[in-house]
């Protein structure tokens, strides 16, 4: 039997990131056995993805990494692709004298490696997932996008949830406290949403957490009690509560990227972070950001006596939103790509999916585009509009529907203009961004 070895991400969010290029591998021999290198926080995650054989995980200390180098000596697998940019995965791998070590020419490792991968400029730009998979692309696996998925087989929560719709808070955030919308602002919200649903509160996350989790409890009335998990339960018993759950509420964090991955709807509060580069791709999610100035900046820390990414995002705002994205959207017939007629090198898409019409559009102003598209029978609320055009995008946003920002590696500026407009995508190229929408119909 032969064996694939994949080194996968220490952190939950890029862990679940990776998964669709997992499937690519697993599509490509399913026969083969698939092996997991994972860091200690990401085993539950690769152990429920589809086609892993086997998670190995990666422990700090010499006596573990010696350990570990002769447990990957004994695998002998034939192959080995490392997902993770790190030198120390390379030098790992070179120790253990594993064959065929692939990966990107990164943190100067490319002499460990038996073939290092060049980084190609629309690589950098657009959603990190597509980064995995363009390495794949470059090794010669057919790595189309695929909905991240996990399934749990079996669903036992490590409490039972009390009567009500079931929401999870997860308050924290591991990067830095900037990436946190205020504990008391999460209570509030709850606290809004309560007046209108019978909620069931759930709050999770994890040992560097429970300070924000125990101020989410303490702000919440008495009529709204709250089972608070921080820093209680395993990755596993994690996992399985936000099976259990409705609708998860979080900060750009790894739990909201592991919910949607289950299938599980996610409203995510955005402050220093892009959430075109690293945003959940659940099937249903709302991305909320007020963008400061200065966003998106990444500090782990505002400079600022206030988190000012999260001044705009009220909690009265927050909760209305939330309230409309729960309602059920009216689709009513196919769904429509829209794109703009002077995208000339794009070539009529070859997609099989006989029920999508496609209707380019001229460059007009936003009056003139209207009455041309009142020509045509569509449903907004089941419409994509693609174009590396943001005035373009912007006007599909205010029809709904979804948006897909088409990066231009040429013109890398408006990725980061792109921002503020928040688009439902950053894609690479249009076949990546193609590929997205075959998956969301």
């Amino acid at each position: 039997m032969s064996v694939t070895l994949v080194r996968g991400l220490n952190w939950l969010g890029d862990a679940v990131m990776s998964l669709p290029a997992l499937s690519a591998i697993h599509k490509a021999a399913p026969l083969d056995d698939l092996v997991v290198l994972s860091g200690p926080a990401t085993q539950a995650i690769y152990a429920l993805a589809a086609g892993v054989k086997k998670v190995l995980v990666d422990q700090k200390g010499w006596r573990s990494r010696l350990k570990l180098l002769k447990t990957l000596k004994s695998l002998a697998p034939q192959k080995t692709i490392l997902l993770q940019n790190a030198f120390g995965a390379a030098a790992l791998a070179f120790l253990a004298r594993l064959p065929e070590r692939q990966g990107y020419a990164r943190d100067a490792r490319s002499f460990l490696l038996s073939r290092a991968i060049p980084i190609a400029p629309q690589s950098r730009l657009g959603h990190e997932v597509f980064y995995y998979l363009d390495l794949l692309k470059a090794l010669g696996y057919e790595a189309s996008y695929s909905t991240p998925r996990l399934a749990i087989s079996d669903p036992k929560t490590p409490q039972p949830w009390p009567p009500g719709f079931r929401v999870a808070i997860a308050p924290g955030a591991a990067y830095g406290e900037a990436k946190r919308y205020p504990a008391q602002d999460f209570a509030r919200v709850a606290q809004l949403l309560h007046k209108e649903l019978p909620l069931s509160i759930v709050i999770l996350g994890g040992t560097g957490e429970m300070a924000a989790a125990e101020e989410v409890a303490k702000r919440l009335e008495p009529d709204l009690k709250a089972l608070n998990l921080a820093g209680r339960t395993s990755m596993s018993e994690a996992l399985a509560v936000l099976n259990s759950c409705q609708l998860l509420i979080a900060n750009d964090s790894g739990l909201a990227h592991v919910a949607g991955a289950l299938g599980r709807p996610v409203v995510v509060l955005f402050g220093p972070t892009n959430p075109l580069a690293t945003g959940p791709l659940a099937k249903k999610k709302l991305v909320l950001l007020d963008p400061a100035d200065c966003a998106p900046c990444k500090n782990r820390v505002c400079p600022k006596k206030e988190r000012i990414c999260f001044l705009g995002l009220k909690p009265a705002l927050v909760a209305e939103k939330i309230l409309a994205f729960l309602k059920p959207k009216n689709q009513d017939g196919s769904p429509t790509l829209f794109w703009p007629i002077d995208q000339a090198d794009w070539a009529e898409p070859n997609l099989s999916l006989p029920n999508l019409n496609i209707v380019k559009l001229p460059l007009a102003s936003p009056e003139e585009l209207r009455r041309i598209i009142n020509q045509y029978k569509v449903d907004f609320n089941s419409a994509f509009w693609l174009s590396s055009r943001l005035d373009f995008l912007a006007f599909g946003q205010k029809l709904g529907g979804q948006t897909i920002m088409v990066v231009d590696p040429k013109n890398p500026q408006p990725f980061s203009q792109a921002y503020r407009l928040n688009p439902d995508l950053a894609a690479p190229d249009l076949s990546r961004g193609l590929e997205w929408i075959a998956s969301q119909i």
